[in-house]
This record gives C-alpha cells, structure tokens and sequence, in this order.
C-alpha cells in the first residue's frame, strides 16, 4: 500500500515537471489579450500518517475595454483534513469564486461595480478586512454586490455580501461603508461603518472607525478610533448603562532621517472582534504588532491576536552606521485589559464570576540583529531572539548566525544556525532546539536547501530524548511563468503566522510538491 502512495506521488511530481516543462518550451505562445491564467499546486504524501493531500486553485480573469470577469476553480483531492482548512469539503471540485465588473470613468471621477465574489480592505483592516491568504489558509470573500465612486477629492466604497463559515455555507449578511477624503495636501481622512445581518434571531452587531493619515516632514502617521454596538450586550448585559459593545484605537508613527528610522504603534481592542453569528468568519483583523520572522525557530511560539482583549505596543529603528554595517532592534509588548475594561465586565456578567481576570502579559518580543558586510563576496548577520508568550506559557530564547558567501553575480550559499532555549514556565520544563540550513542559490532559477533540526528534551530528570528532522527542498523556475518547489524529508510541528492570524502545521515526514504558474 505503501508502494502504491509512493507511486501516486512521483507521478503527480513527474507530470507536474512535464506540464511545467511544456509551458516553459512553449515561451513563445501568448494568452489572447486581456486574458491571465494562474494556477497554484499543492501536494503532499504523509508517509507515516498515510495521508495525502492535493489543493489546486486555477484563476482565469479577463479584461476588455471597461469590462472584467473572472473564475477561481478548486479541486481538493482530498483536502487537508484539519476542519479550519477543509471546511467541509473533503473531495470538492468547484467554482468556488467569480465575478463581473464593469468600470466607469477614471480614478478621478468613475464609477466601478463588482457582482460576484470580491475582497475589500478598509483603512488598516479595524472595521473590515476580507481577504485571502493560502498560507495561514484564510478566505473570507464576500458574495454579492461592491460600488465604488470617485469624485474629485473623494472615494466612496459600498458593499452587501455574504462570506462562508466552516460548514461551507454563506448565511449572515455584511453590508458596509468606506468614505475617505484627499483634499489635504499631505493629509487623508476617512470613515468606515459595518453592520451584519444574523440569519437567526441575534441582534446586529454595528462597527464604526474614523481614521487620520497626516504626513508632516519626515513623519508619517496614523490613527484610527473604532466603536462597536450590539443591542444584545446593550440591554442584556449592561441592562441600558453603557451604549457600547466594544471600543479599539491603534496609532502608529514612522520617522526616517538618513541613516536613522524609528516606527513605532500602539493598540488598545476592547471587545472589538467583528464576526459572524456563528463565530467562524473572522470580518475584520485590527494590526496585530507581531512581528512575522523569516528564521525557524523565532516562529515557533506564536501568540494569536485577540481583537477583544489586548492593549500594548511595538517599537522598531534601524541605524545605518555604513554601508557595510547595520543594526535594527524590535521590541513589542501585549497585555490583557483591565477590570474597568468592556470585555472583563462582560465576561464576569456571563460567567457569573465573583472576580475579574488579572491582568497579564500576553506576549513580550526583543529582535535584535547586526549585518556586516566584510567583502563584496561574505556578509554575516548575527541575531538575537527573546519571547514570553502567555497561550503556551514558555519563555524562549533563540540566537542566531548567518553567513551569506557570493561567488558571483549569479551563485551564493547561505548558512543559517538558529539555537533556542524553550522553558516551560508551567512544568518548568527547560528543551533545546538548534537548526542548520544550507542553501545553495544559483539565481534566479535554482535553489537547492538542507534542512537539519535536533530537538533535545528531558521530560523527567536524568532521562535525554533527541529527536532530529531533515529535508531536502530544490526549487527551480521554468521560464518566466513557473515556480516549482519539491520537499523529501521530515519535518517539525510548527505554526505559520502573518499578522497575528496563525496555523498549527503537524509534524510531517514524506514528499510536498507546490507549483506555481502565471500567464498573462
């Protein structure tokens, strides 16, 4: 049976390479004009699980004179099994997305309507934020109708849709509003409102922002304040005394000045998650001030956000002290809200507690990371990593090397070693994890990485476990049009996070293949 899984997935690999190979012989041939064709492949056989999976998105859109559609064709054969990713659809081959549209005038003065299937961001995602990313296998699309209007100095955005929950089903309807103002030089203004529409009896739940954008020599800046109502928590929970549900502000500041750049944000959620009735769709996702990193290990501890319980910050300045050095430093700091907060009442009402919950650090982060170049073909970058995170309780520390070696324009290698110190502040279990990467870049059409990892832990004193994981990854670009990565090997349990949005990835120990094909 084994044999058979085996079989299945070089021939999935070998006519994967084949039909890229064809289409990268075929350079010359041209999609008629206005028409893009992408497609996107995964897939994966687990061997020790016995679990293979196969997701295909394949987009066609196409524009002519003020018109545009487009189709999204999924093919799960069979989907991975996780229910946040299935949803429900284990073997499913269908249209899941498409549209119409139909655009007016110019960016000035126009008008465009959207029927179908469409995202919409407003400001920085405080009221709403439907959108899609593969990778943390979020898609919260809405179905339905989107108008936008521009008119002199002004934008307006006007929408009514339907997302789909886990079970594959679009019930709630969202309808909502953006209004932003650019008559200001150095200067935007805008408003934002939401309201959904419960299938059952639950009462609607209202969103309202205002936001800011100044710009004022070398500063930049942000601020947004949100408010949220619900008659429900109105009149059941606070019986009249509060007219809110909830309240969210974020700010933010850059400053850049030469060799020197500073940001910093702040946040404070209170109550503020926007969702359907449900709890499944997820309509809007404030900035989270997590920092996303590119090494291993410094992703390992993930700390969610938390739209209704998290006031903190995040700091970050780079310094170029040449061209050769540079130094950058982060540091970021979440806590839970306090007893006076909307949140901490509303639990204690509907949980009858005779206590609120204290308050506590949620995640506390410090990068710090120095790169030197010594000669045109060496650089070295030296980083450090501290973590406390409060949904697995673990502190972590994680110093990292890396050396970057150029023997041309078009070859590199690059060496990685991540080392990191995990305590468990609840068991007081202390473990390591140490990963070398090898990586050999011949650009822009090959990469070929080795991948070793070494867990060490000692559950009960005196008593060592060592468990090591190891892959392969060849990349290799056909053409202008395809991007083919191959995985062999064994790897971690980890998570994938991008903006305070994440998902938990099982240890795995088999073959991945994810292609990727562009034509316009």
């Amino acid at each position: 049976m084994q044999l058979k899984y085996y079989s299945r997935a070089i021939s999935v690999i070998i006519v994967s390479i084949l039909l890229s190979h064809n289409i990268y012989s075929q350079s010359k041939f041209k999609l008629p004009s206005g028409l893009g064709f992408a497609n996107q492949l995964e897939y994966s056989y687990d061997v020790d699980k016995k679990l293979e999976i196969f997701e295909n998105w394949l987009n066609l859109d196409f524009r002519k004179s003020i018109f545009s559609a487009g189709i999204r064709l999924d093919v799960f054969q069979p989907n991975d099994p996780n229910p946040s990713i299935s949803r429900g659809k284990d073997r499913y081959a269908d249209i899941s997305f498409k549209y119409l549209g139909v655009k007016l005038g110019n960016a000035r003065e126009g008008l465009n309507v959207t029927v179908g299937n469409f995202y919409e961001l407003f400001g920085r995602g405080m009221v709403l934020k439907s959108y899609e990313d593969r990778n943390i296998r979020i898609d919260n699309n809405l179905l339905g109708v989107k108008v936008e209007g521009s008119y002199a100095k002004f934008k307006l955005t006007a929408l009514t849709g339907m997302a789909e929950n886990m079970s594959a089903e679009r019930n709630d309807i969202l309808h909502a509003a953006d209004l932003e103002y650019r008559g200001i030089k150095a200067m935007k203004m805008g408003a934002s409102f939401a309201s959904n529409q419960p299938k059952g009896d639950e009462a609607r739940t209202h969103l309202a922002a205002v936001r800011i954008e100044p710009s004022i020599w070398n500063f930049d800046f942000y601020g947004e304040y949100g408010i949220k109502q619900n008659e429900d928590i109105k009149e059941n929970i606070f019986k009249g005394d509060e007219s809110l549900a909830g309240k969210a502000l974020y700010g933010s500041m850059n400053f850049y000045l030469t060799s020197f750049s500073f940001s910093g944000e702040y946040k404070f959620y209170d109550n503020y998650s926007f969702t359907s009735s449900d709890g499944t769709i997820a309509y809007n996702t404030p900035p989270a001030l997590r920092s996303d990193y590119s090494y291993m290990l410094l992703n390992r501890h993930p700390s969610a956000l938390n739209p209704n319980n998290e006031k903190g910050f995040q700091v970050e300045a780079s310094y170029s002290l040449s061209e050769n050095t540079n130094f950058t430093a982060n540091y970021a700091e979440t806590k839970t809200l306090s007893s006076s907060s909307l949140y901490q009442r509303i639990r204690k009402i509907q949980t009858n507690s005779n206590s609120f919950l204290p308050i506590q650090t949620q995640l506390k982060q410090f990068f710090g990371q120095a790169q030197h170049k010594w000669m045109e073909s060496l650089t070295t970058i030296a980083a450090f990593g501290y973590s406390e995170e409060l949904s697995g309780n673990t502190k972590s520390i994680t110093p990292i090397l890396e050396n970057r070696i150029y023997l041309d324009d078009i070859n590199s290698f690059k060496i990685v070693l991540e080392h990191q110190l995990t305590k468990n502040r609840t068991t007081s279990e202390q473990y390591y994890d140490s990963v070398l990467l090898l990586e050999y870049l011949r650009s822009p059409k090959l990469s070929i990485a080795l991948v070793t990892e070494m867990q060490t832990k000692e559950p009960t004193e005196g008593r060592t476990v060592r468990k090591v994981y190891s892959f392969v990854q060849v990349g290799y670009k056909f053409g202008q049009h395809t991007d083919v990565s191959i995985l062999v090997g064994s790897r971690q349990a980890g998570n994938i996070c991008i903006g305070g949005v994440c998902r938990y990835e099982p240890e795995f120990s088999g073959v991945e293949l994810k292609m990727q094909t562009r034509l316009f």
